[in-house]
């Protein structure tokens, strides 16, 4: 594991890492057989984290409500009062989970992260937004159109009511270009995937846009196709932010394009992928959150890839805490060579976004060497699956059997968000970590 002091970690990171994990061990029933891991309170803070087992999703099933509920708060009580409610995430049936949701801890949240970009560091937080994404995810779920009214919470528009936007007919695309421009939000904050069907919509049909302040991307990583077709129709700065709904607000790109620590609300430990599979740099997180009063989250596996920035210094001014270059995709979604070499869903989105006409993809390795591709076009030039059928024998090698297929769509998986790649076998994710 990296040392964290190469993060330059101030005291007071130190002191609320400690709290944090004495608050879990001592207070969340969910943590009381790690104790026995435990060195104890004479062994340094980070020896302790490093002795932890890492907290799994499964781990908070088994102890729903009140296993993660530090400090013997009563959860039937919290409800009552309207401090916290229970949130679904989503993911396949192995990844979803139920949490304990405080508002206030994640508005905190997110609010310190925008000091971590100029631009959103100038505005003040909270500011009028709107949100494209599955239903899954985020706002209001209906198979019948809604009116805007219905869509629109406080300083909130949800512009997208269905689950998924092989739904969206002609008409949503218009609706959410006028509403856009009516509404006019400072925050438009969105899954890259969909944003672009709508600037695929608006370039195909010559329709401006409304551009707000910032467009945040969330909910997944973005593809370089997606945000070149954005770029191509929104005028605004790009953020990405990252988090999950256990942790909160855990990284933000700051304005030269690199992933912040949100440092006074979590901890992150690195644990970098064996050099056969991309380490030392190529890693995951486990992250640890601090002062949430409602759930104690220790050493949380977020499940993705995330590359470290070479230098650990960034141009933005801003040194404390790690520092990335991009999260690279789900570790469950890596990809692998005929030779066994592990292939991020980043390292095939590069490949792919230099190809012209491509707008989605997605990798099904079938075999150890047998992969299908599948490309969603429009109006591309000829030889595109020439040269997609290059890129993957640049990328997966020579001996590969590589099957090429066009498609009019391109579907989500049954949590709303899209798995562009993703092997058919069973491998073991411990066995690729240091």
């Amino acid at each position: 594991m990296i040392p964290v002091n190469r993060y330059n970690y101030p005291a007071l990171f130190f002191e609320k890492s400690l709290c944090a994990l004495e608050t879990a061990l001592n207070t969340a029933p969910a943590y009381s057989d790690l104790r026995a891991f435990d060195p104890g309170p004479g062994a340094p803070v980070d020896e302790r984290y490093a002795a932890m087992p890492e907290l799994t999703k499964q781990m908070i099933r088994d102890h729903f409500p009140d296993g993660t509920v530090p400090g013997f708060r009563d959860v039937e009580e919290g409800l009552l009062r309207g401090e916290i409610e229970y949130t679904f995430t989503g993911g396949t049936t192995g990844e979803r989970v139920v949490n304990i949701w405080n508002r206030k801890w994640w508005d905190s949240s997110e609010a310190s992260s925008w000091k971590l970009n100029a631009r959103t560091a100038r505005l003040e937080y909270p500011q009028k937004e709107a949100k494209l994404a599955s239903s899954l995810n985020v706002g209001v779920n209906c198979e019948e159109d809604l009116p805007q009214e219905y869509r629109t919470v406080g300083r909130t528009l949800y512009l997208n009511e269905k689950i998924s936007p092989v739904q969206w007919q002609p008409r949503h695309y218009a609706r959410m270009a006028r509403e856009l421009e009516s509404f006019r939000p400072v925050i438009l904050e969105a899954n890259p995937s969909l944003l672009a069907r709508l600037a695929f919509w608006a370039a195909d049909g010559g329709t401006e846009l409304y551009s707000p302040s910032v467009i945040v991307f969330t909910f997944e990583s973005a593809s370089k196709i997606h945000l070149e077709a954005i770029r191509g129709v929104f005028s605004s700065p790009f953020i990405s932010s990252y988090g999950t709904t256990e942790t909160g607000f855990v990284l933000q790109e700051c304005e030269e394009g690199f992933l912040h620590q949100n440092i006074d609300f979590c901890r992150t430990d690195f644990h970098p992928l064996k050099n056969m599979y991309g380490g030392p740099e190529l890693g995951r997180i486990l992250v640890t959150t601090f002062d949430n009063p409602w759930n104690s989250v220790l050493r949380f596996d977020t499940g993705d890839l995330v590359r470290l920035h070479a230098a650990g210094e960034c141009a933005c001014g801003r040194n404390t805490g790690l520092i990335a270059e991009a999260v690279e995709g789900r570790a469950s979604d890596a990809t692998f060579t005929t030779e066994g070499g592990l292939i991020t869903t980043a390292a095939l989105d590069r490949e792919l976004a230099k190809i012209p006409g491509i707008r989605d993809y997605q990798l099904e390795q079938a075999g150890r060497t047998r992969y299908e591709l599948r490309l969603m076009l429009k109006d591309a030039p000829r030889g595109v699956t020439a040269e997609a059928r290059r890129a993957l024998i640049s990328l997966y090698g020579r001996d590969g059997d590589y099957e090429i297929k066009e498609t009019k769509n391109i579907l989500p998986g049954p949590s709303g968000k899209f798995r562009r790649t993703r092997a058919n076998f069973d491998f073991d994710l411990k066995e690729l970590f240091v």
